[in-house]
């Protein structure tokens, strides 16, 4: 099922609500901090859920914002969505990129490049899809027993 996405008052993303668990949306447009703040949000609002995979996750966000940050015209948002199965954690950019992100093998010299890499590693699944502007790139950590259902 396709999920519809509509802007929020502060112009971030956001999608149609799942009937289960908590969803919390924040905006990180203009923010010098960005990663920062990702950062504080998910462990003020997800680290009940995540538990000992806490470390994991604020690595992954950080690198989901700042590919968002280096590679497209800017961050929107972060969305947080977890319940009883799995924490999702949701980057929206501002788009200005035709390129969609990837895993890419990496000069063993060079400075960058490895971020997707961890991602790819630390959360049990991650995925890239159209947004109103731009893209929506979701690490997914379970912390049940099975995937997380669809809408």
């Amino acid at each position: 099922m396709n999920r519809t996405l509509s802007p929020d008052r502060e112009g971030v993303p956001m999608e149609a609500r799942p009937s289960a668990g908590a969803c919390r949306v924040i905006s990180l447009a203009g923010s010098g901090r960005a990663e920062q703040r990702a950062r504080e949000a998910v462990r003020n609002t997800c680290s009940e859920f995540l538990g000992a995979r806490l470390p994991d996750a604020l690595l992954v966000v950080t690198e989901l914002v700042a590919n968002a940050a280096a590679h497209t015209a800017g961050v929107r948002g972060l969305m947080l969505h977890h319940d009883r199965n799995a924490t999702l954690l949701t980057v929206f950019d501002k788009g200005g990129t035709t390129s969609w992100p990837r895993v890419a093998e990496a000069d063993p010299l060079a400075e960058s490049g490895r971020g997707l890499h961890l991602v790819a590693a630390l959360a049990d699944s991650w995925h890239t899809r159209p947004a109103l502007e731009g893209k929506a790139v979701t690490a997914v950590f379970r912390t049940g027993g099975r995937e997380p259902e669809a809408d």
